[in-house]
């Protein structure tokens, strides 16, 4: 039997979140909001070399969480809510959590 593609994705998306650079990443361009940042202004705020940034970005590409645009000759990075809500908001919800 093989992993579903949900499955996978759900795979992708954890791993995606399993890193304390990547949820420092996922949290800068969650205060950002949807216009995102410049590849190199989110280089000088995580002070991350660029290859370790593109590596955890690539990561969080893999989890769906990462939308890419380019800007004259600057890409653009923010957020693609879409697989945290996928996964994260049904399980929430079924989840009752206690104070």
């Amino acid at each position: 039997m093989k992993p579903t593609v949900k499955q996978q994705t759900m795979a992708h998306f954890f791993d995606a979140l399993g890193h304390p650079r990547r949820q420092m990443i996922f949290q800068i361009l969650k205060e950002t909001g949807p216009e995102g940042l410049p590849f190199h202004t989110l280089l000088r705020r995580t002070s991350l070399t660029p290859s370790t940034l593109s590596f955890h970005l690539r990561k969080l590409d893999q989890g769906r969480l990462l939308k890419r645009k380019t800007k004259g000759r600057e890409t653009w990075l923010s957020l693609d809510l879409r697989t945290f809500f996928l996964f994260v908001e049904p399980a929430r919800a079924q989840v009752k959590i206690r104070a």
